[in-house]
């Protein structure tokens, strides 16, 4: 094989090696706190709000949607005994894959009113909305896209009996290219043509001259 050949498919090996990466498995989990109580329930002059936490695995090309938990309204006053909420909130975000993987925290406060079946109460997380983690190479983004323009990050809370009022977000993951260690044979048949690329590049030199 004439030495031009063997180099060209030297390189093309090399670059095969190299190849971009397809979807990112992101494993996390959440969790929440009031901070009136410390725990995972609101308990304010008789209405009751629970955080629902989740744990799950999604498949990240490079953005997709993703649950970040749920708030469901426990118990409701009567409309004339309507509570007005004051509180904070914390989200905690943990990364276990890819690994080491973190822990993202979100603060919000609490506010508005609410009693049976009907509802004016909202979480609105403060800035920044988004944060990320760096593990293995890759930054995971996480997001929370609650509210539109005019109230970015507001969750607006039901107040129905057991109805829950979703924490949507966002994941995305960076785009990186990984290497990928070639079986011996491809290895070995590159080491060999290597060579030859310094070599064919002198004769061409040669015969330019």
């Amino acid at each position: 094989m004439k030495a031009h050949c063997l180099a060209a498919l030297a390189a093309a090996l090399l670059l095969g090696a190299v190849t971009p990466a397809n979807a990112v498995q992101v494993t996390y989990s959440t969790s929440g706190t009031f901070g009136s109580s410390g725990t995972a329930l609101l308990n304010q002059g008789g209405a009751q709000m629970r955080f629902d936490p989740t744990a799950t695995t999604v498949d990240v090309p490079l953005t997709t949607n993703a649950l970040f938990g749920s708030f469901t309204t426990v118990a409701a006053p009567a409309r004339s005994d309507a509570v007005t909420l004051v509180d904070t909130f914390t989200l905690k975000i943990t990364q276990t894959s890819p690994t080491p993987g973190g822990e993202l925290v979100f603060t919000s406060t609490v506010g508005g009113t609410i009693f049976l079946n009907n509802s004016q109460a909202y979480i609105v997380f403060n800035g920044p909305l988004s944060q990320s983690l760096t593990s293995d190479g890759v930054t995971t983004t996480y997001r929370i896209v609650e509210g539109d323009a005019a109230n970015s990050g507001r969750l607006e809370l039901f107040g129905g009996l057991n109805q829950a009022s979703t924490l949507n977000g966002e994941i995305s993951v960076n785009e990186v290219a990984i290497m990928h260690a070639p079986e011996p044979g491809t290895m070995a048949l590159a080491c060999l043509a290597l060579p030859l690329i310094g070599l064919s590049y002198v004769r061409n030199r040669r015969r330019n001259d």
